[in-house]
């Protein structure tokens, strides 16, 4: 027992230490932003995320310190990192929509189909995290429900007609939780970081030039090769392009 319990102590006192270097040198990055010395700040920005430490807090402030020294592929890189932590992020978005005035590429976005835009707002009202806290919330209520169905001899239909209710809730949150994460953890999308680039019609350098692409716009990943990445654009255009041109979000 002495045992497990120092043992438990110890950890306890390398994760509080482990938090406190944590958030002092988060303190320390933001300090160094707020004095300007922005090459600094993220120095020690990427220290956290190189020990496997990330929020969207940290992309987010990596991502106004390149804005600040005019490195605009990089910010918006670092703001859209942010964004699929936290999706609906008002501050995010507004760095991003501000970042992408400064872009040579003006591209319009192809309306969704009006279920698919049901879905992504639905899919993106919440965080991961969140998504997770409404299923387990959600299946704990279903099981007081059939808790109920198997201990109350009255109103035996309603406590099972809820019991089936919550547990397509259950189900449906948990698909959307999924989706949720795997938004965030898939690398699907990229930024453009070569100043002029052009998008070919296959994967072949002799192939035709079907439009040009610059940097700091956003794209979406579709099929690859060795060398080649098919791409699509807010427009819908696709197009092939060397993968070492861009750098995955």
């Amino acid at each position: 027992m002495k045992k497990l319990l120092s043992t438990l102590l110890f950890s306890f006192i390398i994760s509080f230490s482990l938090f406190a270097n944590v958030e002092n040198t988060f303190q320390q990055a933001n300090e160094l932003y707020s004095n300007g010395e922005y090459t600094q700040a993220i120095e020690l920005y990427d220290s956290l995320i190189n020990s496997n430490v990330s929020s969207a807090n940290i992309y987010y402030n990596i991502g106004n310190s390149y804005f600040k020294l005019d490195d605009i592929p990089n910010a918006i890189l670092y703001f859209e990192k942010a964004k699929k932590i936290e999706p609906n992020n008002l501050d995010i978005i507004y760095n991003i929509e501000l970042a992408n005035t400064r872009i040579a590429d003006k591209i319009e976005q192809v309306p969704h189909f009006f279920l698919k835009t049901i879905y992504l707002t639905t899919l993106n009202s919440l965080t991961e995290k969140q998504w997770t806290t409404v299923n387990i919330s959600l299946f704990i209520i279903f099981l007081i429900f059939i808790v109920l169905f198997y201990t109350r001899s009255t109103n035996r239909r309603l406590w099972l007609s809820f019991s089936i209710a919550f547990i397509i809730l259950t189900f449906t949150s948990g698909i959307i939780g999924f989706q949720s994460y795997k938004q965030k953890t898939t690398h699907n999308t990229a930024i453009i970081f070569t100043p002029t680039i052009d998008i070919k019609s296959a994967p072949d350098t002799k192939s035709n030039t079907i439009f040009i692409l610059h940097q700091g716009t956003k794209i979406t990943l579709l099929e690859k090769t060795a060398q080649w990445q098919k791409v699509r654009i807010a427009s819908g255009s696709e197009g092939w392009l060397k993968t070492n041109n861009i750098i995955e979000i």
